[in-house]
């Protein structure tokens, strides 16, 4: 996507232009006459588009723009609608697909040349067989997204708390809080039956949010039990995905639980992936720093089978690294994985 700035009395586009792209008014008027719509003129305001989404290659506009006023748009291309298309919540992947193929069709029925309809028949063959491919999985995944909305309402998910034992002391050290799904017709459902589509789907955002605040809950009836048979202070330790980082608000969101629930935000530590880290250094960075002044305990999880190095991890405010499991389940037979371990 980029912007691009009109002025008042500007054409944004002509018949002759290739439509292969959409426009979104930021700020602004535009004037659109339209020759297939049933309404052949109108006016596009801010918050809404104009323009054709998916028509076929080398096709033109069947409408045209002008600015009724100086104007900002945000051009979005084809291409980025299909990638979005791809990555979006199911039923908004469903929707974009079906708007982009009556686009094309309503191109080739109007305005097609025989080689422009030749090339879109072919193309729509390709599209309706990935689309079958996919069709299922699609529809699977909009069922589950339904059902994981239901659960956190009715507070079918549950925290597992795996104890963390102290290898120096022998005593436990912490939990870390695992997610289960206690589904009514399923019965308990481990991470791996639902948390892909969970990312998929964008659910992983409340869900990860339902955890923290569990955990900031159950870390102070653990520290109590502590307290009363004079052991060492628990803390209670959960995973926080790189979707959750992307959302705009999650440390504020964590922030706020953190305040209502009264918690020692010490006790509570936060597990991320190198994926984090990687994506987008600077705003992890910051991110992370928000968290770490805030008081939480920052632990980077399965280091080693990522693009991570020491050298580069000093640039963000880490407690602790957790080893990948591969590492340690070699390390009594290899001796590069147990120095690896021990360093």
């Amino acid at each position: 996507m980029h912007r691009i700035e009109v002025k008042k009395g500007q054409q944004v586009l002509t018949d002759l232009e290739a439509g292969n792209c959409a426009y979104i008014v930021e700020s602004g008027k535009i004037s659109v006459e339209d020759r297939v719509s049933s309404q052949s003129s109108y006016t596009v305001n801010p918050g809404e588009m104009f323009g054709e989404y998916g028509v076929i290659e080398d096709a033109h506009h069947y409408s045209t723009a002008i600015a009724l006023e100086d104007s900002l748009l945000v051009v979005v291309t084809q291409s980025e609608i299909e990638e979005k298309s791809a990555a979006a919540d199911p039923m908004i992947s469903l929707f974009l697909n079906f708007f982009m193929d009556r686009c094309h069709s309503l191109t080739v029925r109007n305005f097609g040349t025989d080689e422009q309809v030749k090339k879109f028949t072919s193309r729509r063959k390709r599209r309706e067989t990935k689309s079958q491919a996919n069709r299922t999985e699609i529809v699977q995944q909009f069922q589950i997204k339904e059902e994981l909305q239901r659960a956190l309402e009715n507070d079918e998910f549950v925290l597992h708390y795996q104890p963390i034992i102290s290898l120096r002391g022998g005593f436990t050290a912490g939990f870390e809080g695992l997610i289960r799904w206690q589904h009514p017709e399923r019965g308990l459902l481990s991470p791996f039956h639902f948390i892909d589509i969970a990312e998929k789907t964008n659910m992983i955002v409340p869900i990860g949010e339902w955890v923290f605040q569990e955990a900031c809950k159950k870390v102070g009836d653990f520290n109590k039990r502590a307290a009363n048979s004079r052991s060492p202070e628990i803390f209670v330790s959960i995973n926080v995905s790189a979707i959750q980082f992307g959302v705009p608000g999650m440390v504020e969101c964590f922030k706020e639980i953190a305040k209502k629930t009264k918690v020692d935000v010490s006790k509570i530590q936060l597990e991320i992936t190198e994926s984090i880290l990687m994506e987008d250094a600077d705003s992890a960075k910051k991110m992370l720093h928000e968290l770490k002044d805030f008081g939480f305990q920052l632990i980077l999880d399965d280091f080693g089978t990522g693009y991570s190095s020491l050298s580069y991890l000093h640039q963000f405010p880490i407690d602790k690294l957790k080893i990948d499991r591969s590492f340690t389940n070699a390390m009594l037979n290899d001796q590069s994985s147990l120095e690896i371990v021990r360093a």
